[in-house]
């Protein structure tokens, strides 16, 4: 079917016409407090351990997993049954700088593998002093023997106030020219090699392709960058235009297909987990939690590049190899458009006829509340349809799920309330005890010394600021570390391979997550989360609509 009456799909294909204008909106609206990367989806289902805890944001201390529990998130509630870690560092390491970090022993064995003592790996500072190479030559395009080119490529965020979705992450040239005059200042580059760092910007409402392709070319062409970084979404053509056709390298926060990865061959680096991995991951611990048991599932996504393929080879060979049968995989179209409107009613009719009681929507900030819009128009009441959710169209985020509520309206968020979550982001961690990551402080500290403002990590207003320089502050370091360790006088190729070998690495939150050969997704771990409407949290709603993502603290190994 093409287009639909229902007034809420009518409002979002409204704004939908002008699809240049729009692009690819749905990607930068949160890619911008996300984590993530790009990881291998084989057709078997991922090895996530079975010991995660109660889906509800209420944790059983005794560990033990009550599928009866009140669904009502209690925040009162101790958020980590693994705090009670030991409050001594184990010296026996060998790292005077190890933290302890007192969320349980996922985490303290994950800071026990991060060298402290390296350059680019302290908490106290963002660089730590070293000797700069002697006998320093210039190598390869963009190194010479002072100077190493480095590239921000930044979307203009605060255009999308324009029409409606302003998202509030501070002023982002400002954090890299502040996390770059650190290095250059503080300790004269790496191994005495200058940043020569550059941006180039492009519009989030314009041509996506041309837009995000020029930046490429700025970067590449016009600035011989050897390592090239985004923060605020990056997709599309213009990816393989920086790692395939100009070989560079690309750390991003954004979560892209495997073919992109493995065309880029080890030359991209994603905190965010792919296309297929998240939904795979996902689903496989809504099995673990017992969720999907007697249960008769449906799967909707849309025909968006890269995404049914995705959810098919990732979501839907997942749930196969658990043992389940798929009762409705609809594929809704966009017409090449970011809001996707068509098939929208009959996809619904068709979870309706078949009974569907789990389902995963896997559709953007623009497409998702008309779909549970629709919903709600055919009959479905709250309590009788279980969402499971991922990261997928970064709906793990307070940002884009919270516009069910906005867009959607209170009947269409109480159908959506109680959504299950599984992700690596640490969507609402700020809510439910008084651990600031000592990275994040770090990262703040560094941005202050500069001249930047004060944030405070546990304010809502200032949150998702600390969300974008922390992000930014982990990839920036990611390219630091690669630089340093690639040697004297290393090649561009030197850097790569380097790059390809950080092992763990600091992300936002503080989150597991490492690089190595062949694993370019950087996230190790998961949690999950719960969508609540009204908010849970006394004050801690995300914005006017009263919706929050609450955190259940029982974070997971995924590798």
């Amino acid at each position: 079917m093409g287009q639909s009456n229902h007034p809420v799909l009518g409002d979002i294909m409204t704004a939908s016409v002008n699809r240049r204008r729009l692009g690819v909106l749905a990607v930068f609206a949160l890619v911008a407090v996300a984590c993530g990367g790009e990881a291998e989806t084989s057709d078997s289902s991922p090895d996530v351990s079975t010991a995660v805890s109660e889906p509800e944001p209420e944790v059983d201390d005794t560990g033990v997993d009550d599928t009866d529990a009140d669904p009502e998130p209690d925040t009162e509630a101790d958020p980590d049954p693994d705090t009670e870690a030991d409050p001594e560092p184990d010296t026996d390491e060998g790292d005077a700088d190890f933290f302890d970090d007192p969320r349980g022993p996922l985490f303290v064995e994950y800071q026990k593998s991060i060298d402290r003592t390296h350059p680019f790996g302290s908490l106290d500072a963002l660089c730590l002093p070293h000797d700069a190479a002697e006998n320093r030559e210039a190598t390869d395009a963009g190194i010479t023997a002072d100077s190493i080119e480095i590239f921000h490529i930044r979307s203009t965020l605060e255009e999308l106030a324009s029409i409606g979705f302003g998202v509030e992450v501070g002023d982002v040239t400002a954090m890299w020219e502040a996390l770059v005059a650190t290095v250059n200042e503080e300790c004269g580059g790496v191994r005495g090699r200058l940043l020569d760092a550059g941006q180039v910007e492009f519009s989030p409402i314009g041509d996506p392709v041309a837009e995000t392709t020029s930046a490429c070319l700025v970067a590449t062409e016009d600035n011989n960058a050897v390592i090239a970084v985004n923060s605020s979404g990056f997709q599309g053509p213009a990816v393989l235009c920086l790692t395939e056709e100009h070989e560079t390298m690309f750390i991003t926060t954004q979560g892209l297909s495997q073919d992109y990865a493995d065309r880029s061959d080890g030359r991209l680096i994603t905190l965010d987990v792919g296309l297929s991995e998240g939904p795979a991951f996902a689903a496989s611990i809504a099995h673990d939690q017992g969720l999907l048991e007697g249960k008769t599932i449906g799967v909707v996504t849309s025909d968006a590049p890269e995404r049914a393929n995705a959810i098919e080879s990732g979501q839907i060979a997942t749930l196969e190899a658990l043992g389940y049968e798929v009762a409705v995989f609809d594929v809704i179209g966009c017409g090449g458009a970011t809001a996707c409107t068509e098939g929208v009613q009959e996809s619904v009719s068709n979870m309706l006829t078949n009974g569907v009681d789990v389902i995963f929507p896997s559709l953007n900030i623009l497409s998702l509340p008309g779909y549970i819009s629709e919903m709600v128009t055919q009959g479905f009441q709250p309590g009788e349809v279980q969402f499971i959710q991922s990261s997928f169209e970064s709906q793990a985020g307070d940002l884009v799920s919270s516009k069910v509520a906005a867009f959607g309206g209170e009947a269409a968020a109480a159908l959506y309330n109680g959504t299950f979550i599984a992700d690596n982001a640490a969507t609402g961690n700020q809510n439910i005890d008084d651990f600031n990551p000592p990275f994040n402080q770090m990262c703040q500290e560094a941005y202050v010394a500069q001249g930047g403002p004060e944030l405070d990590f546990f304010d809502s207003a200032d949150n998702t600021v600390v969300g974008m320089l922390s992000n930014l502050c982990s990839i920036f370091r990611m390219a630091m570390r690669a630089i340093y360790d690639a040697g004297d006088n290393p090649t561009r190729a030197d850097i790569y391979e380097a790059a390809n070998n950080l092992g763990p690495v600091d992300t936002n939150n503080m989150i597991p997550g490492s690089v190595a050969p062949g694993k370019t997704a950087v996230p190790d771990a998961f949690q999950t989360m719960t969508w609540t409407s009204p908010c849970a949290f006394e004050g801690g709603a995300f914005d006017e609509n009263d919706t929050c993502v609450v955190p259940n603290g029982d974070y997971v190994a995924i590798r």
